[in-house]
């Protein structure tokens, strides 16, 4: 069980997505179209995108339930913005603004020792509603047509969001792998106290965490702003639930300690695989929520065996 576990681990995701795409193939003669494909991994950067930034903070042994909350705000700031300052000025500001969340729910979570769940979940219903006030409760359209190429552009016939979540995959895969920082979030979430005892900044290095997921959810809500050319205060219900569903998926533990951001790239394609499935065959809306949320539990229960197994093995002396 734990060789077929760790062998999960490594290729589980892969064998997923192969499945789904022979389904997809046989159901539709166009999935495997240039153009279809492109569709599909496009809608799923939205989801891994903010991914990168769960990844980081599920392996320092947090969680952050306000994404969906900073995506909203993000969108709201750039409608108001973007006609005052120009757009790069106002993306800038806004991640900016996106980021002080990260920042305050970092602070909470470290110097208070709130619960990461209680704090940003919190944080999530505060800045909703702030959103909505800014807002005066309504859309805001976007009249800077320009603005629009960022979400529905395309570079050498490549949409633009499969860019920049090329990009910050990079970034972020660099940072985990290949930095002392990326060492820290990892040491953080196998065990925090150690952490503290070999002298490692855990203040700093929590903060940041927190600080780089609203990053990423605020530039999910540059490309989907873009995109509508509209400040939506609730622009992505749900949308927690699909980037934690992507995260785990994805290969990481919510044991914390170990993080699987090419995990969270093919997760994201799957689930955007399954959304395109069931548009196909005519599913309404709300089952598809449903088969996202079973996903999940799926992700949670491998999680789980995983854990169990690998424990076992290590108290039997079993090298895993």
């Amino acid at each position: 069980m734990v060789k077929f576990l760790k062998l999960y681990e490594k290729i589980g995701i892969f064998i997923l997505i192969v499945f789904a795409g022979i389904f997809l193939a046989i159901a539709s003669p166009n999935f495997l179209k240039t153009d279809t494909i492109l569709n599909i991994i496009t809608q799923g950067t939205y989801g891994v995108i903010v991914g990168f930034g769960m990844v980081l903070a599920i392996t320092s042994g947090g969680f952050d339930l306000s994404v969906d909350a900073v995506v909203g705000l993000t969108s709201v700031f750039l409608s108001l913005l973007i006609p005052n300052i120009g757009i790069p000025s106002a993306i800038i500001l806004s991640i900016l603004i996106s980021c002080f969340v990260g920042f305050l729910n970092g602070l909470i979570i470290t110097k208070f020792g709130v619960n990461p769940l209680i704090t940003t979940l919190s944080m999530a219903t505060i800045i909703r509603g702030a959103s909505l006030l800014i807002a005066k409760g309504r859309q805001i359209p976007i009249s800077v047509e320009k603005f629009t190429v960022i979400g529905t552009g395309k570079l050498m016939g490549v949409p633009n969001p499969i860019w920049i979540m090329l990009v910050l995959f990079i970034l972020f895969f660099l940072l985990l792998n290949q930095t002392p920082y990326g060492r820290h979030i990892c040491a953080i979430g196998s065990n925090e106290s150690a952490a503290r005892v070999s002298g490692l900044n855990v203040t700093f290095v929590k903060i940041m965490v927190y600080v780089l997921v609203s990053f990423t959810a605020s530039i999910n809500g540059v490309i989907r702003t873009s995109q509508a050319m509209i400040g939506i205060p609730s622009m992505a219900p749900g949308f927690t639930l699909l980037v934690i569903t992507i995260t785990i998926l994805g290969g990481t533990s919510l044991s914390g300690g170990k993080g699987n951001l090419i995990g969270a790239v093919f997760a994201g394609i799957f689930i955007s695989m399954i959304y395109y499935g069931l548009n196909l065959i005519g599913v309404q809306y709300f089952y598809q929520l449903l088969s996202v949320g079973l996903v999940l539990l799926f992700a949670l229960f491998v999680d789980g065996l995983r854990k169990r197994y690998l424990e076992a093995a290590k108290i039997k002396g079993i090298k895993v």
